[in-house]
């Protein structure tokens, strides 16, 4: 459990704002699980290496295989920054729209 100090907790991959591991990466003490607070004693380690999702080089160059640019591209992932980064750049590579939507938006085609 997170409240005994023999547990190691191993993130793996990045840690985006407000989620629970990026809490654990900047040393919350207290945890909420289920309902109930525990002090963090495990040990909290990280592997951010092996992180599964492509960064903006890679998603630019999987675009770059496409026979026929997209006419549109909604970007749904991502922190805020990162996601007007990359829709600037496949605007500019691509000419084609991208739109980075809201919850609950509502997009005709």
């Amino acid at each position: 459990m997170i409240d005994e100090p023999n547990t190691t907790i191993l993130l793996i991959g990045y840690q985006a704002e407000g989620t629970r591991g990026r809490k654990l990466l900047e040393g919350v003490t207290e945890f909420k699980i289920y309902g109930k607070y525990y002090s963090v004693k495990a040990t909290i380690e990280h592997i951010e290496s092996l992180s599964v999702h492509a960064d903006r080089q890679e998603l630019i160059g999987w675009m770059s295989e496409l026979t026929v640019p997209p006419e549109k591209v909604f970007l749904i992932h991502g922190e805020q920054e990162a996601q007007v980064t990359l829709k600037n750049t496949i605007e500019t590579v691509y000419k084609c729209n991208v739109s980075i939507p809201k919850l609950y938006d509502v997009e005709v085609l």
